[in-house]
């Protein structure tokens, strides 16, 4: 590559910062180099960091806003609508039932439908209850384990649970036995529940989106309409058995 083209793609790289301090310096930035256009360079850094905070803060803001209102019970109605009307897809089209591309993308968005429901709990309970801050904090990856910065934490109300909303949002919440030591952890007590049918299902999902539906011995998973229906029966069996323990260790509290 010439210096020609490696000059060019370096300042195509750079033209935002190039009209940044054009637009807020101008003439008075100096030649490219120079002490006072280091300076201008450095302020533009400093800009992108301070954006880039506050769209992370207003990113927190609006979870934090939806899990305000998100119950539970709301939750659990979520997740039962959607599962359902998978199944109802399933059984009502008989044509596309029989087809295994479909019936790999069924499977697929029934393990995002139960994502989805494993962190509206968590977040859910987290909003809910000043006590489950306090154990998330003290239980719960990264926090327990962690050093933050306070500048990380907005010191308005409510600035530490919208931290930690935001950054259990890393977590993978088809990673069962994860989100199962999660929950222990901000109900601060274990949660003993079989694992075991809905891991296989989540592992499968895994197979189809990252193999297109081949196993780890390179062999094509046979998908067929009885066994993804056996699979949603799977995670609403765990829904409803995770639902059941926590309601019973809540009410144990």
């Amino acid at each position: 590559m010439g210096r020609a083209k490696e000059e060019w793609m370096r300042r195509e790289e750079n033209e935002p910062m190039y009209e940044w301090i054009e637009e807020n310096y101008g003439e008075d930035a100096g030649e490219e180099g120079s002490e006072t256009w280091n300076e201008a360079v450095k302020a533009f850094e400093e800009y992108c960091e301070e954006q880039q905070r506050l769209e992370e803060e207003s990113y927190w803001q609006d979870e934090y806003d939806y899990y305000i209102f998100l119950t539970l019970k709301d939750a659990d109605l979520i997740f039962t609508k959607d599962l359902s009307e998978l199944r109802s897809m399933l059984t009502m089209n008989n044509v596309m039932s029989a087809n295994h591309t479909y019936l790999k993308m069924v499977l697929a968005h029934a393990v995002t439908i139960l994502e989805v429901y494993l962190e509206d709990i968590v977040k859910s309970l987290i909003v809910s209850n000043d006590s489950y801050l306090a154990n998330t904090i003290k239980n719960v990856k990264p926090f327990c384990d962690t050093s933050f910065k306070l500048s990380e934490i907005s010191i308005e109300k409510d600035g530490i649970r919208k931290f930690v909303i935001g950054k259990l949002s890393d977590s993978l919440y088809h990673d069962i036995p994860k989100v199962i030591k999660i929950l222990s952890g901000i109900i601060g007590r274990r949660i003993d529940i079989s694992i075991k049918d809905v891991c296989r299902v989540t592992i499968i999902r895994h197979d189809i989106v990252h193999r297109n539906g081949k196993g780890k011995d390179g062999n094509h998973i046979e998908i067929t309409l009885p066994f993804v229906l056996d699979a949603l029966a799977s995670i609403e069996s765990f829904a409803r058995d995770l639902r059941a323990n926590l309601a019973t260790l809540q009410s144990a509290q």
